[in-house]
């Protein structure tokens, strides 16, 4: 199939990230920074020996119940961080379900006048998503604290490679290199995670349909995503290659979420699609999955894929919101390529 005509992102550069600059923390949903102070602090002091230095936001270690403190605290916290001209690149401590109470309240003249990115996943997506669509200043589906920083070892080597490539490099990202191995054990924070996971080989996406796409990137949590419409926050996905990741393996709602996608008339507007592995590798190959993917997204024109290490998954790969890049699925094979540099598209 022909390459659809994409509008340029018009992203606003940042500088790159270099070690010695800062990296500022804020916890834009749950409490659990402050729920968990040895994973915390390991996950502090593995970014500093990786040469950066750390500053977190004056509420991040509040805990509020189900959020770490009140809407406009958690929206000040982004705001200094943003102006703190010291901070290179701002990282959530870790999701949750309620980081889109701050779209209402985030100054999106602040930010685009002080742009660097932001980097999460999970309901960190509402942040991202708004951010884009608004300001244009850079975002990132990427490790969080918690969750990645705060392995017992550190973070994955392929998490790690794909943050530096994405974060401090000024060329373009080039050919996406798909990690090998994926981590889905789980160990309780600060009671047994003090042993490195379980390593398991991981399978190369799955190609559904067939294709080769150009296109923006625009990655989210899929659940996250769907909050946002009719808000004034829902991206434009016109011409985009659209990658997305959910933490359910239950076909009804996965089956529900992606009807309302289809009723929106979202398909009608990629150029690509993908979708994150699941939680469960056999579901990542069932042919459950493959029939509901058939079912929900007919007609539509490709590429489309699964199996992509994006969002909730180990290791990862980070995704620059706006950065041109091609979808390549051909046969069983799949090619993902960033032809931007994540800093300066």
């Amino acid at each position: 199939m022909s390459e659809p005509h994409t509008r340029p992102a018009q992203l606003i550069p940042s500088a790159p990230l270099r070690p010695g600059d800062t990296i500022g923390i804020c916890a834009p949903s749950m409490a659990h920074a402050a729920r968990y102070p040895r994973r915390r602090e390991r996950a502090l002091a593995h970014l500093r020996e990786l040469g950066y230095q750390v500053r977190g936001s004056s509420n991040w270690l509040r805990d509020t119940g189900h959020t770490a403190g009140t809407a406009a605290e958690r929206a000040a916290d982004l705001h200094e961080l943003y102006v703190d001209p010291e901070v290179r690149v701002i990282m959530t401590s870790i999701g949750g379900h309620n980081a889109n109470q701050l779209l209402d309240l985030l100054d999106y003249d602040l930010i685009r006048a002080h742009p660097k990115p932001l980097v999460g996943y999970s309901d960190t997506s509402a942040l991202l998503l708004a951010i884009w669509q608004r300001t244009r200043a850079g975002v990132v589906q990427g490790p969080q604290l918690l969750p990645q920083w705060g392995e017992y070892g550190g973070c994955h080597p392929d998490t790690l490679r794909s943050f530096r490539q994405t974060l401090g490099d000024e060329k373009p990202i080039g050919r996406m290199t798909f990690p090998t191995e994926r981590v889905i054990e789980f160990l309780p924070w600060d009671e047994a995670d003090d042993r490195p996971r379980e390593r398991l080989v991981a399978d190369a996406p799955r190609v559904h349909v067939q294709g080769r796409a150009t296109g923006h990137l625009v990655a989210a949590n899929l659940e996250t995503l769907l909050s946002l419409a009719g808000t004034p926050y829902w991206p434009d996905l016109d011409g985009a290659i659209l990658l997305l990741e959910s933490t359910t393996t239950d076909l009804a709602p996965l089956t529900a979420r992606l009807t309302q996608l289809r009723q929106m008339g979202v398909l009608n507007r990629l150029a690509g699609l993908g979708l994150g592995r699941f939680a469960a590798p056999d579901f990542d190959r069932s042919d459950d999955l493959a029939e509901l993917i058939a079912q929900e997204t007919a007609g539509f024109g490709g590429p489309l894929v699964t199996g992509l290490p994006i969002g909730h998954t180990d290791p990862m790969l980070c995704i620059p919101f706006g950065a041109r890049a091609t979808l390549a699925a051909v046969d069983t094979a799949c090619e993902f390529t960033v032809l931007d540099s994540a800093v300066t598209a």
